[in-house]
């Protein structure tokens, strides 16, 4: 919701998240709600909502890489790599759904 301060929402969607994915660290799902933020259909949504409705694609497929042009460039997490592209902050390793 545009009322809502960001880093609530973000809090909020990196949870809904991290729900999907267990094993990954959150301060990176927090970066992943972070991009989805950025987007302003999405950011007009309750963040439960907006992280759902960008896992569709990956709740549909879990191993897809699926690229989404009306979504963030943030894609699909892929078994033992980094959804930034980055080494977890805490470094421990970083696996997929």
């Amino acid at each position: 919701m545009e009322n809502m301060p960001a880093t609530l929402w973000i809090a909020a969607c990196a949870y809904r998240l991290q729900q999907q994915w267990h094993s990954v660290d959150l301060l990176e799902l927090e970066e992943v709600a972070r991009e989805l933020w950025r987007d302003a259909r999405l950011r007009a949504m309750w963040p439960d909502e907006a992280a759902a409705q960008w896992l569709l694609p990956v709740a549909a497929s879990p191993r897809a890489h699926i690229r989404r042009p009306d979504l963030p460039s943030v894609s699909a997490p892929i078994p033992g790599f980094s959804l930034t592209g980055l080494p977890s902050p805490a470094g421990q390793p970083v696996r997929g759904p």
